[in-house]
């Protein structure tokens, strides 16, 4: 444990020494490297997640530099995955941060998510978002979900154990896929909240949108918090809790 590193951290008494060794001991599986998680992944190398698994299949383009920050003009062309664990290696050398550069699906969903802790999904595609959701149902990992559009965007964080899963929130039925706009401080907004809520659960505190929708309007700096109703016929969670 690197003590000068998190000594801020650390005289919190709700993280101290007992907790930085949770944190250090924790592994995250982040999915998609976007311009949430790009704040998400610094946040968590920034605590001492100790392992932080990275999946994306894409590649780095001009227009993400608008709230990607993770990214340099220099990495246009490159892998995002490979982008993002330069920079937190760079970042935090003691952390083991694990690039996955492919798309997670139906076929490797269980296999990769089963060897982390906990996931966190930044990804625009319901589809893809309902694959992590499930394979997190079955696997009983908790997960943390952001999804954003412009000013506006809504998090949730879901534990299989004890609350609703997405499905229960967005229903089952694929929407055709959209293109959104975004704004680099909302979703570094978001991003930190959804960071936040990881380590609350890695410590063992309360995490207050367990279970519910947080929505951020940003034009109105207005948060709104409400819960996600359980589905008693969910296909997907209807025989958890």
């Amino acid at each position: 444990m690197n003590a000068d590193r998190y000594a801020r951290q650390m005289c919190l008494k709700e993280i101290s020494q007992n907790g930085q060794s949770k944190i250090e001991d924790s592994s995250v599986l982040v999915v998609g490297v976007g311009g949430v998680n790009s704040t998400l992944l610094y946040n968590l190398a920034a605590a001492g997640v100790g392992t932080i698994g990275i999946i994306d299949p894409n590649i780095i383009s001009v227009h993400n530099l608008n709230r990607e920050i993770l990214h340099h003009y220099d990495d246009i062309g490159n892998l995002k995955v490979d982008s993002a664990a330069k920079k937190l290696k760079a970042f935090n050398p003691d952390i083991v941060v694990l690039p996955i550069s492919t798309a997670i699906n139906k076929e490797n969903a269980v296999e990769i998510i089963g060897q982390y802790d906990l996931v966190a999904i930044g990804v625009d595609s319901i589809q893809a978002k309902m694959i992590v959701n499930e394979a997190c149902v079955e696997l009983n990992t908790p997960f943390v979900d952001v999804s954003s559009s412009g000013f506006m965007g809504t998090i949730t964080f879901i534990d299989p154990k004890t609350t609703p899963c997405l499905a229960c929130l967005y229903g089952t039925k694929e929407p055709p896929e959209e293109t959104y706009g975004y704004i680099g401080s909302v979703v570094s907004t978001l991003g930190s909240i959804a960071a936040t809520s990881l380590l609350q659960y890695i410590l063992g505190l309360e995490v207050p949108i367990a279970g519910k929708l947080l929505y951020y309007n940003a034009l109105e700096m207005k948060f709104e918090k409400t819960d996600i109703k359980k589905n008693e016929k969910c296909p997907i969670c209807s025989d958890k809790n």
